[in-house]
């Protein structure tokens, strides 16, 4: 069974956040996933990691 905690969302922006979303944009993009400014992104603990997907 997968453990699964939702631990905040964020919108993306060209302020600092944007360097975290730059670090994994090329895998949202090898998984089909734009990642655009505006868009809204959740961070889950799922099994003991950080998981970022779009929301």
């Amino acid at each position: 069974m997968t453990s699964e905690q939702i631990l905040g969302t964020t919108t993306v922006t060209q302020r600092w956040r944007i360097s975290l979303i730059k670090a994994v944009r090329e895998e949202f993009e090898e998984a089909g996933e734009e990642v655009q400014e505006g868009d809204r992104l959740v961070f889950k603990k799922r099994d003991g990691q950080i998981v970022v997907e779009p929301a």
